[in-house]
């Protein structure tokens, strides 16, 4: 049990890992999907439940991605050989992330994994 725990401790020490830009943009799409579904049950959807502006929300995006590590909230890292892709990591601290989360009414502990 004691190496389970220091294992535990050293991963919450290290921090956050590094994840690939699909990620980011999957959770971004799940988490606009789930604040669409809610926007309309509280205004009704359109006849035809047609989604519109999934090509501008993805644009603002990477927007808004770049803006992020201009800012340094987060790095660009090395890219995985076997992938490909480039991948990113949150500079943000926990409470930080909290702080805005609650400035915008958005539930972030929901979405957070907690061992």
């Amino acid at each position: 049990m004691e190496r389970k725990e220091a294992t535990e401790q050293e991963l919450l020490m290290k921090g956050p890992g590094t994840f690939p830009l699909e990620r980011l943009l999957v959770i971004f799409q799940c988490i606009t999907s789930v604040a669409e579904n809610s926007l309309d049950e509280e205004q009704g959807t359109n006849e035809f439940g047609v989604e519109s502006g999934d090509t501008g929300l993805m644009s603002d995006v990477l927007l808004q991605l770049s803006s992020l590590c201009n800012a340094n909230f987060i790095s660009k890292g090395g890219s995985c050989p076997l992938e490909g892709s480039t991948r990113y990591r949150s500079t943000v601290s926990e409470d930080m992330a909290l702080k805005v989360a609650r400035s915008l009414k958005f539930p972030l502990s929901k979405y957070l994994y907690r061992r």
